[in-house]
């Protein structure tokens, strides 16, 4: 009904001249990452109170057939009150900030939660209340979103690309969903750090930037699905993928991995499964089944956060996949100095030089060994009866589903089954 009365009140306003519509924009400055949906609640409420009062002023005066200017419907001193009141009062205490999820599953789940809560009692300025820890937005909404879109080994595959430093493309059709997933990506790097160029959004004019011989992670917002087909199959980009570059499309949840010479092959003949990453990827989707799930919308996200359980079970993903990261530097963190055999100092320059040779050559010579020491296994009698046993456990496996006892239970549950459900 208020954009009804709006449209008619800009009519009105049309027959006087020209019309001037002035967007406005809010910019927070020095915020963290931790912190995001804290001034995001902020900044909604603050959008809501000044929608309420200017709903209200275009409500009273197109009943009086006039126009009027959102400018003037709204007093900037209440504004500016506001801000200052955020600037002043929008922050955690040492103590709240230190408040971190339980190391145990159990109490993670059933421990009271606590909360931030601000009341500024200003006109219309609705209270903010938010669960401690505060909800993170790419860390848990970020992660969630890129993890049901492209999946458990998709994941995988597009982290192992940015450990060889390959340039990634994230195109989207929402700017929440793109920014919060290409930073949820430098985070699920942990424990190593991205060190080259990091774009959250790429405005479209810059898309000759795929070209770039440095590494890159950039966002970019497509508008339909003939924009998104226009920049996968523009010459520019197509060159780029020849060279390093992958496409995570969030519009229909695929990777497209590049198609640069030995790094595909190399990525889909060394792909190992992680099971139990499956295993949280289907409890994950059946969270965010609920129609309750705040992981379903971003705003009902920074609102609200995730449930126990969501956090849990992206705490869990995230721990799964900083061990499967950590693999690749074993021996170097083994004592606090291990990694001092690995290089050398250079009394010059005064700094370690580190010779990827020296950590290398001992993996190489270790998985030689083991393949020997395995091919000589297969040999023995010792390997051939225990694959034996596996056939004969397989046949009185199979033996026992398709023999007379399985068959009378199965129909004793139809039976039993159509009884419940057919009433």
């Amino acid at each position: 009904a208020f954009v009804i009365s709006f449209y008619k009140a800009m009519i009105e306003a049309e027959k006087d001249g020209d019309i001037c519509i002035v967007e406005k924009s809010y910019v927070f400055t020095g915020t963290s990452l931790q912190d995001q949906s804290l001034f995001f609640c902020a900044l909604q409420n603050l959008i809501d109170m000044e929608r309420m009062i200017n709903d209200k002023a275009v409500k009273k005066t197109a009943s009086k057939r006039r126009s009027v200017s959102l400018i003037d419907s709204f007093d900037p001193k209440n504004r500016q009150t506001v801000l200052l009141a955020l600037q002043s009062k929008l922050s955690l205490t040492p103590s709240q900030r230190r408040i971190s999820y339980p190391r145990n599953e159990m109490a993670h789940i059933n421990n009271p939660q606590r909360r931030f809560v601000m009341d500024l009692s200003i006109m219309g300025f609705s209270k903010i209340s938010l669960p401690l820890p505060l909800p993170e937005v790419s860390g848990q909404w970020g992660l969630s979103t890129l993890f049901l879109r492209i999946k458990d080994s998709g994941l995988i595959i597009l982290l192992k690309l940015l450990l060889l430093e390959r340039s990634v493309l994230v195109v989207g059709e929402a700017p929440e969903e793109v920014t919060a997933c290409t930073t949820a990506l430098l985070g699920l790097l942990d424990p190593y750090k991205w060190a080259s160029a990091f774009m959250p959004l790429l405005p479209m004019d810059m898309l000759d930037f795929v070209g770039s011989p440095v590494p890159f992670i950039a966002g970019m917002i497509v508008e339909g699905k003939q924009h998104l087909h226009s920049i996968i199959h523009d010459h520019g980009v197509k060159d780029a993928m020849l060279n390093g570059l992958s496409i995570v499309n969030l519009v229909s949840g695929k990777l497209i991995v590049t198609r640069e010479q030995g790094t595909s092959d190399m990525l889909r003949r060394s792909f190992q499964t992680i099971p139990e990453l499956s295993l949280y990827q289907k409890r994950l989707e059946e969270y965010c089944k609920s129609p309750s799930s705040n992981l379903r919308s971003f705003q009902s996200f920074f609102k609200g956060g995730a449930s126990r359980k969501e956090s849990l079970t992206l705490k869990k993903i995230k721990n799964v996949i900083k061990k499967h990261m950590s693999q690749f530097t074993m021996g170097l963190n083994d004592k606090p100095d291990a990694w001092k055999q690995y290089g050398e100092f250079n009394e010059a320059t005064g700094t370690f030089d580190f010779f990827p040779d020296k950590f290398i050559q001992p993996l190489k010579d270790r998985m030689i060994f083991q393949i020997q020491f395995q091919e000589m296994m297969t040999h023995t009698q010792l390997f051939v009866g225990y694959v034996e046993e596996l056939q004969l456990a397989h046949e009185k496996r199979s033996n026992l589903l398709s023999g007379p006892a399985a068959i009378f239970v199965a129909r004793w549950v139809e039976l039993h089954w159509y009884a419940k459900y057919s009433r």
